[in-house]
């Protein structure tokens, strides 16, 4: 019955992406709010009695983003319950505001203006042209412009002390910046030296996430710590208070505002506390750009509270007991019968949001790994990997991790995404096959073993692979304890090692992890935001930090990357270029080298694992029961979270 439940949710949004092609939808909304006749938060109302805000027709643009709602026009007031793990979560933050100029719809394929009015393209898709919202303000009431792009380029981006490499996306071919010009107040011009197809696509991630730049900062309040506006000595000694090493350790906290509530936000709530605090909260912005379509301005929920749990059990307790209003981050599959058997008393309903595609727990290899050279060694052969695939039980891992649900598969988009490759790639070295691996690893010369069975590498030490897991969003550590009795079967031994996950991210910088357990979640966007088949990306899964060392100082540090990484990142190149078909068709072949490759060893796919799990509040409203569950959607970010709203009856 419950694999009957979750695998309708996912037909009925495999069949409308079907034949997914990303639309971008240039302009505003073609629904219209009643100009002159807006509505706000009662809240909100009340300070504009008591003078301390301006009147809402003031504080929303002259054209204000107009937002469509799932069910119907919501209530003022409440606070949605989440919860969060701690700091190195803020990416939680991140993806229920989706503070960006432009966003996905709800079901990923699609384009939308969101802070940014809209956006042209020149015939050859060289130039685009950004437009905001006239009238627009940031959260403290201060004018939004075409300044605070102008401040992200010129002083941000274009900075090497705060951005020691540019990222791919704003590279013309030769290396260079794409070239940002303000037309006016409200007009930004990029030029590029070739066709940027995905510009809008890149546009929609840069949103500020893992603590990167967004690309549209509040220039009036960052400015006093930048040495750029501010004399220098007065920002190193404002750094040197707050216990900082240098003024861009400084600047690049103040600009963060999970970890800033001072830093002024566009989005639909700002943050009131940190991150760091037990309780994170956000609370509405008065200046929000947008409305609903019968003109109510938005956000209809007063706040957002997270509340900090220590470990992923003790968060899915609270869940089960009805202590969240909507709730899918750190939400394990594994307790989806639990929460199904708890329906039944009424306070919440569970759906599933499927993902598109990948692998929902991969071994990531790191080809570059370098402090035991002799098993980093290893780790770079192809049949070496490939025979530690064909040595893993997928079966036993979607009956023991997955509930008996999904396929096994390679991280490869799903069968209904223009991107699939193609099933034989999809199940390439899937098959449970440790006859062959065996001889696989024979033939690497690896046939003395030790006492215990583990085979000896050439030093006469025993192969020995660790595998890094952030206990996070799924099953993982158990994943890993079935992969490594599956290796040890072939004389692999395989240590799991369990890690908080701002300490495992350091390590993966550091290039000290030799593999690692994560989820593939990037399939259906391989040519932009953190998509981990390109080394350029940051952050990535660990495939070779070093690859990126090198290709970050042009072959002054690091390790040249491989014909196949080589191969991939000039497909991702070409599909920057050109239109749809041809993205599709560079897709493919990406996925089919990365397939063959084994860069990452799949386990079991197609399953709403990640993020997928959604228990919601009977009182809470506006959610779509399907819709397009990814990291470059922002999910639930690209549900348009500020038309949530709880029902008083």
């Amino acid at each position: 019955m419950r694999r009957t439940i979750i695998r309708r949710a996912w037909r009925s949004v495999a069949t409308a992406l079907t034949a997914m092609t990303l639309v971008v939808i240039i302009g505003s909304s073609p629904v219209q709010a009643q100009s002159g006749k807006y509505k706000e938060s009662p809240l909100l109302a009340e300070q504009v009695k008591a003078g301390k805000l301006p009147a809402v027709d003031a504080r929303l643009p002259e054209n204000p983003l107009v937002v469509p709602v799932i069910e119907k026009t919501g209530e003022y007031g409440g606070t949605w319950r989440r919860a969060f793990l701690g700091p190195a979560d803020a990416n939680n933050y991140v993806r229920i505001v989706f503070d960006a100029l432009f966003r996905f719809s709800p079901d990923g394929t699609k384009i939308e203006p969101k802070i940014a009015a809209g956006a042209e393209a020149s015939p050859d898709y060289k130039v685009w042209t950004i437009t905001l919202r006239k009238g627009s303000r940031w959260s403290d009431g201060e004018p939004f412009t075409a300044d605070d792009i102008l401040f992200w380029y010129k002083d941000v981006l274009l900075v090497k002390e705060l951005t020691p490499s540019l990222p791919s996306w704003i590279k013309n071919a030769d290396g260079t910046a794409a070239k940002v010009e303000k037309i006016d107040d409200i007009t930004v011009r990029f030029t590029y030296n070739e066709p940027a197809t995905l510009f809008l696509t890149a546009v929609a991630n840069q949103d500020g996430s893992d603590r990167s730049y967004a690309m549209f900062l509040p220039a009036h309040y960052l400015k006093k710590f930048h040495p750029g506006y501010t004399p220098k000595e007065d920002v190193d000694r404002m750094a040197q208070a707050a216990g900082f090493k240098n003024w861009t350790e400084l600047f690049a906290t103040r600009t963060a505002p999970p970890e800033n509530p001072e830093r002024p936000t566009m989005a639909a709530w700002a943050p009131v506390t940190r991150v760091s605090d037990p309780v994170f909260t956000l609370r509405r912005n008065p200046y929000y750009v947008g409305v609903d379509p019968a003109g109510n301005q938005l956000p209809y929920l007063d706040e957002v509270r997270f509340t900090y749990f220590a470990d992923v059990q003790a968060l899915n307790l609270a869940a089960i007991a009805g202590d969240f209003d909507m709730q899918e981050r750190h939400i394990l599959m594994t307790n989806y019968p639990v929460f199904k058997d708890q329906e039944k008393n009424g306070k919440y309903h569970v759906i599933t949001w499927p993902g598109f595609g990948g692998s929902d727990a991969v071994v990531a290899f790191n080809l570059t790994y370098a402090a035991d050279p002799v098993i980093g060694k290893l780790m770079a052969i192809r049949d070496f990997r490939i025979a530690l695939s064909l040595a893993i039980n997928r079966d036993q891992i979607k009956e023991s991790a997955f509930l008996g649900l999904g396929e096994a598969r390679q991280s490869v988009p799903a069968p209904w995404h223009p991107n699939f490759p193609g099933q034989e790639w999809a199940v390439k070295y899937t098959e449970f096959n440790p006859a062959e691996a065996n001889k696989m690893l024979d033939a690497l010369g690896l046939t003395k073993r030790d006492s215990q069975g583990i085979r000896l590498m050439e030093n006469g030490k025993p192969v020995t692979i660790e595998m890094s897991v952030v206990p996070a969003f799924g099953a993982w550590p158990d994943v890993a304890q079935l992969v490594a009795k599956d290796w040890e079967g072939v004389g692999i031994k395989a240590v799991v090692q369990i890690r908080e996950r701002a300490l495992h991210f350091s390590m993966r910088d550091a290039n000290q992890l030799m593999t690692e357990v994560w989820n593939d979640n990037s399939t259906a966007f391989p040519f932009t935001g953190n998509s981990q088949v390109d080394p350029r990306n940051y952050p990535i899964l660990t495939l070779g930090p070093l690859f990126t060392a090198w290709l970050n100082s042009k072959g002054k540090e690091g390790v040249e990357p491989i014909p196949p990484i080589k191969r991939i990142m000039e497909l991702v190149d070409t599909a920057r270029r050109v239109g749809p078909d041809g993205q599709a068709k560079a897709a493919q072949e990406i996925f089919r080298i990365w397939a063959d490759e084994v860069f990452e060893i799949g386990t079991v796919g197609l399953t709403p694992m990640i993020q997928g799990v959604v228990v919601i509040n009977a009182k809470f409203h506006n959610v779509p029961l399907t819709m397009g569950n990814d990291w470059p959607l922002r999910s639930p970010g690209n549900a348009r979270t500020e038309q949530f709203f709880f029902a008083s009856h």
